[in-house]
Order: structure tokens, then C-alpha cells, then sequence
């Protein structure tokens, strides 16, 4: 007894845990602890009572308790999308994970590594329809890189090791562990002599090391030759990149090469230099969306060629397809042909990369696709039409967001899905990787308010502004008593037109103004909404007070929301469905013949 105490004081010091004796809720703690977790989201309920009743009286790891496991899950997801941690997330069973499934999923397609760990009935209670059950495994397979149903407490360590492995290897993702009361219920043994021969050879079939080129490999000098000879060549980054920035620079400079990115990628590339082409898509830049169509090389770096990226595919990018010179650069082999059919695909890191091509890139000046790019620059900019009468619109509001946090390089940005989602991605000059927290390819609407929580505890000394619209933030504004309760500093800032104004525009542009399912017409008073939770509010509808109360925002230290009263609009430029990228609806074409059929993209010679 006395050397087993000696052994477990020893290990303890040394951060090598020794769980026999320890309740299965300890062994978890202890786990989380060594991993360096600081914070897990957590919601408690009868299945999974033993495990969050080891977080009394402790405060290594921080509990945050919401009011909603999907802003729960939000959460955890803008905490890894915003760093480099891993997401923890700690609920009950039945409707605690059903409630679960939006923000897996959401992870899942936007690459975020989460461990989400639920309670489940008893092992003699499961497939009997129990109160608070669920299929909970087989509801996440489908949506999750790795589901597993804990069978004894004995596996509780290593499957909790092979879960952060698999969450964060090769293309991050969420894992989903199941965790049956009784287990949950019982003590670690002192003696464990299983050696898991199933849970090893689970880790060695989902955990891969990424493959590294060799220096000077024939498929490296190949890639560059095609690079090196193109004349109109552009960068398509996606967040696979994101950790690679500063080689990215490098290249396109020393390449000479335009840069566009996906919605993830923005802030990879700053796009305050004047090789970026901005965002590219549905509502991308007019230049961007040309210069793919008139490519003749396209070098696609973590991206996965999502279809709100490239229009109809059997449109998409003619002349670089041709030409046999699409180059694509994955983490995750499975991408390569996908959607795209491409020339050169290399499975590794983009980082590995570049830093392999680099030596064997040569500057190019390209006089000529820079005068036909810098002309559709001049001749098509993000623009819209100011409101009348001294009102504001979304726009406007973005835009003096963006003048007064243009120099700085501490704001994050997170946003709900909407007009004013596209029009944030469009007005903001995004410069730093990571400073964009959206939903992607899931679009979850009310996925702002989490991912603001989420990005600010694990950000502290960054202001993080929550970029919403008052349909986004109709679906989740409870989670206001979550900022409240911890005191944490989000800048929300709503934009209330009344409306679900994307869909709408769809309605009127698709749907022969048949407008069905998207007025707002009796939102709350917000102000009064947030002072009633407890947050300081302000309001704005004029361009008078917009300078004033947008500094007066930023600069609060308290969770604050400002409702910022706007005006409807349209966002453009837009790629219609079954369009190519080329053929958008323009600015000065809807506003000069709203009942315009979409234009035939036709590009200045």
C-alpha cells in the first residue's frame, strides 16, 4: 500500500499519471490536464454527472458552462479554429448529443479538431430505449473522423490518447467518445495488464505520419517547370495553408504570382498587398473570379475546390485546365480529383511544400496579366450604394469596422451566415491568418455566438468582434448569459435589417419575388435584449454617430453588443446557380436593369 502511495506521489510530480484508485471522472480530468487542455465546454445531466463532478473544487482545467450544447459545440470549434488547440467538449447523452450534431458536423467539413466526449446509459440499459438514450456512435460515424463507445474503464486513458491523435493528424477533424454511466460510475484498478491490441490497431490505422517530399525530387522540379514557364498564374489558398503564411509570402513574391484565397484562407495572404486578388467565389472579387477563368496555372494550396469556389464545374477554369498545369496540394489524398480533375496533386503539408519548391522558383515580371488584372481592379471594386436620408447598410458598417482596425493585428473576427457574412469577407482588409472564424461549407446560421466565445477564451489578449445579422443571432442570443457569467469582452455587432436578406435576394432574383419564408418583421429591441442579460449596449442607425459609437464598441472592456440598425441591400458581385465564375451578376448591370437576365462574363481583351 505504502509503495503504491510512493509511486502515485512520484508520478504525479513527475506529470506521469498513475490512475489506480481513481474515480473514472479523475482519470479523465488528469488525462486532459497532462494534454495541456485549459478549457473544456461542458453541460451537465444524469449519464454524465460522475465524470464533470471531478471539475469541484478544481481549476487547472476552466469548465464553460453554456446554455445550449450546440453553442457549446460552437464554442469548442472557434477555440481551435482561432489556435492551435484542440476543441474539448463535455455533455450528457440522448438530446445532449443529438444537440451536438450541427457543430460536429460543422467541424468535421471546416477541418476542426474537437474530442467530444458524451455520457450514454448503462452498457444492460443500451438498446432499450432508456430515458436520455440515443444511438449515439451510430449517429456520428458519418459525421466524425472516429466514433467509439467505451467497453471497460481500463481504455479510458489510452482512447482519450488515440482521440487527440486522430482529431489533430493529417486533416484535422472532430472524434466522438461514448461513455456508458457505468463506466463513468466505477474506479481505475490498480493493476491493468490489457494490452488493447483492437484500440492499437485502431491508432495505427487512422493515425498517419504526413508525407515530406525529398529535396530535389523529380515531382518538385516538375511542378516548378510548369509554374516557372506559365504566363498568367494564380495562388488558390485555402485554410490548409494557414499555418504556412509566411513561406506563402515568399513564393508569390518571388514567383510574381496573384494570390486568392477561399473564405478560410483570407488573412493568409495579406490582402493589403497588391498581389491579392481577395476572396474568390459566389461573392468574390470580379478580378479574382476572371483571373482564374483567364489562367493558364493554377496552384492550389490547401483548398479543396468547395463549389461555392468555382461555380459549374464544367466551366471552371478552361484555359489552366487545357493546358494541363492544375497543381493541387492536399493533406488529404482523398480531395485529388474530387471535383476537379488536376495535373499535379501532391499529398503533404503545404508548408513542406513550399519550403521544397522555393529554391526552384524564378521571378517573372508578366507585364501583361498584370495590366489586364490591375484594370479590372479599377473598373470593378466592391462597391454598393449608400443609403438615403443619412441611414446606414451593412456595408457602411463594415467599413468603418475595417478603418479602425486596419493598423492593428490583434482583432478576430467571427461571423454568423448571411448578406452580412459575404459583405465582412468583401469590406474588411483581412491580413493575418486565423483572423476569420466562420462556418464554411456546413453555413450554420447562429454559429457566431459560439465561435466568439470560443476564439476570446482562447485569444485574451485579442479583441474579437462577433460580425452577426438579426437572423444569425436570433438562433442562439442566449448564449449572451454565457459572456455574461465569465465576464468575457465580445463586441457583437448586429446587423438588424429585418430580414434573412441572402435568401431573400435569392427570392427575388430565382424564385420570380415570391417572398416566402424571410421577414424578421418582429425582432426583439436588441438593446434591451442584452441589457436584460446583463451586457452593455449600444445603438446606431445614422452615419452621423457610426464613427463615434464604432470606437466607443471597440474599446469596451465588458461584453457588449451593438445593434446597428440597417438598410436592406443586395451583396455583389453573385454567381448565380449553374454559372461559371465569369458570369456574375455586376454591380452597375442589376442596378441598371433589375429584371437583368445574368450576363455572359464577358472580359475586357
Amino acid at each position: 500500500m505504502f509503495s503504491t502511495l510512493i509511486k502515485r506521489t512520484t508520478n504525479l510530480l513527475t506529470k506521469r499519471y498513475y490512475y489506480g484508485g481513481m474515480t473514472c471522472g479523475d482519470v479523465i480530468y488528469n488525462n486532459l490536464e497532462k494534454k495541456n487542455v485549459k478549457h473544456v465546454f461542458m453541460l451537465s445531466g444524469g449519464a454524465i454527472m460522475p465524470i464533470i463532478d471531478s471539475w469541484y473544487n478544481k481549476d487547472t482545467i476552466k469548465n464553460i458552462i453554456g446554455t445550449h450544447e450546440q453553442n457549446l459545440g460552437h464554442a469548442a470549434t472557434g477555440y481551435a479554429k482561432s489556435s492551435k488547440n484542440t476543441g474539448v467538449i463535455i455533455v450528457t447523452s440522448g438530446p445532449g448529443l443529438t444537440n451536438l450534431v450541427t457543430p460536429i458536423l460543422d467541424a468535421k467539413n471546416d477541418s476542426t479538431p474537437l474530442v467530444v466526449i458524451t455520457g450514454q446509459v448503462s452498457k444492460k440499459a443500451m438498446g432499450k430505449l432508456s430515458f436520455q438514450e440515443c444511438p449515439a456512435t451510430e449517429i456520428t460515424q458519418h459525421i466524425t473522423k472516429w466514433s467509439y463507445c467505451i467497453q471497460t474503464i481500463e481504455e479510458v486513458p489510452l482512447v482519450l490518447d488515440i482521440a487527440f491523435k486522430i482529431a489533430n493528424d493529417g486533416k484535422k477533424g472532430p472524434v466522438h467518445i461514448d461513455l456508458p454511466k457505468c463506466i463513468a460510475s466505477s474506479i481505475y484498478p490498480n493493476n491493468v495488464e490489457n494490452n488493447f491490441e483492437e484500440l492499437r490497431n485502431i491508432e495505427a490505422k487512422y493515425v498517419h505520419k504526413v508525407k515530406k517530399l525529398p529535396i530535389g525530387s523529380k515531382v518538385i522540379q516538375n511542378i516548378a517547370k510548369a509554374i516557372n514557364t506559365s504566363k498568367n498564374p494564380v495562388l488558390y489558398v485555402g485554410q490548409g495553408c494557414r499555418d504556412s503564411s509566411n513561406l506563402l509570402r515568399q513564393f508569390a513574391i518571388k514567383a510574381n504570382i496573384p494570390v486568392t484565397t477561399t473564405l478560410h484562407g483570407m488573412g493568409i495572404f495579406d490582402e493589403t498587398h497588391p498581389l491579392s486578388l481577395k476572396m474568390i467565389g459566389m461573392h468574390g472579387s470580379v478580378y479574382s473570379n476572371y483571373a482564374i477563368q483567364k489562367a493558364d496555372c493554377i496552384i492550389a494550396l490547401g483548398s479543396r475546390f468547395d463549389d461555392r469556389t468555382t461555380g459549374e464545374v464544367s466551366k471552371y477554369a478552361p484555359i489552366a485546365r487545357k493546358n494541363k498545369k492544375m497543381i493541387h496540394v492536399n493533406i488529404d489524398n482523398s480531395e485529388f480529383g474530387k471535383v476537379i480533375d488536376t495535373d499535379y496533386n501532391v499529398n503533404t503539408d503545404c508548408g513542406n511544400f513550399l519550403l521544397e519548391i522555393l529554391p526552384y522558383i524564378r521571378y517573372k515580371k508578366r507585364f501583361v496579366w498584370y495590366r489586364y488584372i490591375d484594370k479590372l481592379k479599377q473598373m470593378h471594386p466592391f462597391r454598393y450604394n449608400k443609403a438615403p436620408d443619412n441611414k446606414i447598410k451593412t456595408q457602411s458598417v463594415i467599413i468603418e469596422l475595417n478603418n479602425q482596425i486596419i493598423k492593428r493585428n490583434d482583432v478576430i473576427i467571427s461571423m454568423g451566415v448571411g448578406n452580412h457574412m459575404m459583405m465582412a469577407c468583401q469590406f474588411i482588409d483581412w491580413k493575418n491568418p486565423k483572423q476569420v472564424i466562420a462556418s464554411g461549407s456546413l453555413g450554420v446560421m447562429g454559429c457566431s455566438n459560439g465561435y466568439s466565445i470560443g476564439a476570446q477564451l482562447a485569444n485574451k489578449d485579442c479583441i474579437v468582434v462577433s460580425v452577426d445579422g438579426d437572423g444569425s443571432f436570433n438562433m442562439t442570443s442566449n448564449e449572451l448569459k454565457t459572456m455574461v457569467e465569465y465576464n468575457i469582452p465580445i463586441k457583437i455587432a448586429v446587423m438588424n435589417d429585418s430580414s434573412l436578406q441572402m435568401v431573400r435576394v435569392w427570392e427575388e432574383l430565382f424564385f420570380d419575388k415570391r417572398y416566402t419564408a424571410t421577414a424578421n418583421n418582429n425582432n426583439p429591441d436588441y438593446v434591451k435584449l442584452a441589457e436584460a442579460y446583463g451586457l452593455e449596449a449600444l445603438y446606431c442607425d445614422n452615419y452621423t454617430d457610426l464613427p463615434h459609437i464604432m470606437d466607443k464598441f471597440l474599446n469596451s472592456n465588458k461584453p457588449i453588443l451593438c445593434e446597428f440598425k440597417v438598410e436592406k441591400d443586395i451583396c455583389l458581385p453573385l454567381v448565380g446557380p449553374g454559372k461559371a465564375l465569369d458570369e456574375m451578376i455586376l454591380f452597375d448591370d442589376y442596378h441598371s436593369n433589375k429584371n437583368m437576365l445574368l450576363i455572359n462574363g464577358e472580359v475586357p481583351s
